[in-house]
């Protein structure tokens, strides 16, 4: 009988057990690192690192790049990128904070510094949030916009509220804590209130004029992902302002408030009107209403994000590959978002969730983060092959600084999106590498967790914490290590498609009989004690299509998948260049780069 495999379309066949769990103690393989062979997500992180503190530009005031194509020579644009204001540099300022949580790095401080500096200049006295609408027309990369070109910028707002209350929860500064409630107050009076309790933005995540009038926009129908910035700045402050308004403008999502706006059906799929909603724009504001939901233990909010999840899942593959609009390239943004409200799920009573957030992180975002390798800048000069050295040598000297970001626009198989005419192939959008960087933290800050009962395992990935250090011992088996540093009740969860009864605990090297409670493994632990569990590793082949038949034009297109447990080992059709399937963990080299 086959396995239920949660998050997966298509047809799933051919399922086999290809290492069977471990009958004796699992123990690292001779010659594997301390940390096994398995993805190494502090390495990502130093890697991150690496680009937060390249790419801002200090002649440009500090200014990153959205436009940024590996594959091109030069691979950005020179002078100013106007997509930038208020959506890379916002996105990106999160994600010094989460880098440095996860690599315990100093640096860069100099450049860190200045680049928040350079975002709290958006902020005015009274906490509305002006910059030109680059962002919102990200096609018009030509477009110059000056002083007089200002609106008041919704989606910037919210990234900059994410981020004072970061900034906030780690160092108590009371300019982050004053400029966070004004900037909260000040979308507070941009916000439309209904008698019912509710709210929401007249232009959705737009921006809007000086005289308070909408700017007319693609972006205007989705709502603004203002729930998530709420609850953080509620988190850190305790103000019941932030969490009242987070509640209104979940119940405007819910009940389809905003005039014109997408409309959330019952079953969680979205009607746009005419046209297709954009998918990251979308799950970024319904993240924030499934944290909402877990903070509260409120089943209606989680519900809600559930079934908008499961909507949005099913028009992919499940291996990581997303539409972006409507079906012909993946997102790295939409998986960040995807990652997000998964392992949210998870932690609501629907652990199942956090085997697609695996699957993804394994899958695309580890895969897609870009590091400079001699292969591809073989490939980068046959590409340019008609460019002269000077300018082949100044492009890769330029991407050197990109490294430890994320692709935003991939395919299928590849980085190019071959597959689906290339279309956003193996590209590096500004939006998206921070967004990726928030999935690596996403990964590390749920794989392991404290709750009331005790420490939870929840993702099968190697890492270090304050109550234990776990080790992933794939991809040679299904087996996790645990070596605890605090006393108390442990719980370990293997996949949910892994039988039970051929599930193996172990405490210090002795077999003990397993202990459930619900889909966890529990032990009972005094510190140093290692514990360890074993699963089945299953091989199975999956066979999707159907999904691309609008713009991509692919109606015949079907993608056979090979599976080990929760990683692709490879791809039918397979890839003719930049594979993202390898048949194993990428081994990222050290990051050695020093500001």
């Amino acid at each position: 009988m086959l396995p239920h495999i949660h998050g997966l379309n298509g047809d799933i066949r051919n399922a086999e057990i290809a290492v069977p769990a471990a009958g004796a103690a699992p123990r690292l393989r001779s010659g594997a690192a301390p940390g096994g062979r398995d993805i190494d997500l502090k390495r990502m992180a130093e890697w991150a690192l690496h680009y937060l503190i390249e790419t801002p530009r200090r002649e440009l005031g500090y200014e990153p790049v959205f436009q940024c194509y590996p594959l091109e020579c030069p691979p950005i644009p020179p002078g100013t990128d106007v997509v930038v204001a208020c959506d890379t540099d916002a996105r990106m300022d999160w994600e010094w904070y989460y880098m440095r949580d996860m690599t315990g790095s100093d640096r860069g401080r100099d450049v860190e510094a200045a680049f928040h500096r350079r975002i709290r200049q958006y902020i005015d006295a009274e906490g509305k949030v002006w910059a030109h609408v680059g962002c919102y027309n990200e096609n018009l990369t030509e477009a110059e916009y000056g002083e007089d070109d200002n609106v008041i910028h919704v989606w910037g707002a919210t990234k900059i509220l994410k981020s004072l209350a970061e900034d906030y929860t780690r160092t108590r500064s009371e300019e982050s804590l004053a400029l966070a409630r004004s900037v909260m107050n000040a979308l507070k009076k941009l916000a439309v209130w209904e008698p019912e309790g509710c709210c929401y933005f007249p232009g959705g995540m737009g921006a809007i004029n000086r005289d308070l009038t909408v700017v007319p926009n693609f972006w205007n129908k989705h709502p603004a992902p203002i729930v998530e910035p709420l609850v953080s700045y509620w988190l850190a402050t305790g103000d019941p302002d932030g969490l009242a308004f987070a509640v209104a403008y979940a119940e405007g999502m819910i009940q389809g408030a905003q005039p014109g706006g997408i409309v959330f059906r019952e079953d969680g799929s979205v009607d746009y009107g005419p046209g297709h909603p954009h998918s990251h724009a979308t799950m970024h504001a319904v993240w924030g209403v499934a944290h909402l939901g877990s903070e509260l233990g409120e089943p209606r909010y989680i519900e809600f994000a559930r079934k908008v999840w499961d909507w949005m899942n099913r028009r992919g593959t499940g291996t990581g590959w997303f539409p972006a609009m409507p079906d012909n390239c993946n997102e790295t943004c939409l998986l960040s978002d995807m990652i997000s409200i998964a392992c949210l799920l998870g932690q609501s009573g629907y652990p199942e969730y956090y085997d697609a957030a695996e699957r993804f992180m394994r899958n695309y975002v580890h895969n897609l983060q870009f590091i400079m390798t001699p292969a591809f800048e073989q490939y980068y000069r046959e590409r340019n092959a008609g460019a002269n050295e000077a300018d082949l040598a100044a492009g890769l000297r330029e991407l050197r600084k990109f490294q430890g970001g994320i692709i935003g626009g991939s395919g299928l198989n590849d980085y190019e999106n071959e597959l689906l005419g290339g279309v956003s192939g193996f590209k590096m959008f500004g939006c998206c590498a921070p967004e990726g960087m928030r999935a690596i933290y996403t990964i590390w800050s749920n794989a392991v967790e404290r709750r009331d009962a005790g420490i939870y395992v929840n993702l099968g990935f190697s890492r270090e914490s304050e109550w234990c250090e776990v080790v992933s011992l794939l991809p040679d088996e299904g087996s996790l290590l645990v070596r605890t540093k605090v006393a108390g009740r442990f719980f370990l969860r293997p996949p949910h498609w892994a039988p039970q009864e051929e599930v193996r605990a172990f405490v210090n090297g002795q077999p003990v009989p397993a202990a459930w409670s619900g889909v966890y493994l529990r032990f009972d632990a005094q510190v140093g004690d290692e514990l360890a569990l074993s699963y089945p590793l299953l091989r199975f082949t999956q066979e999707v299509g159907g999904l691309w038949s609008q713009e991509a034009n692919r109606p015949d297109l079907v993608m056979r998948f090979e599976w080990l447990g929760n990683t692709v080992v490879a791809a039918d059709p397979p890839a003719v260049r930049t594979a993202l399937f390898v048949g194993a963990p990428r081994d990222l080299p050290v990051c050695e780069c020093h500001h």
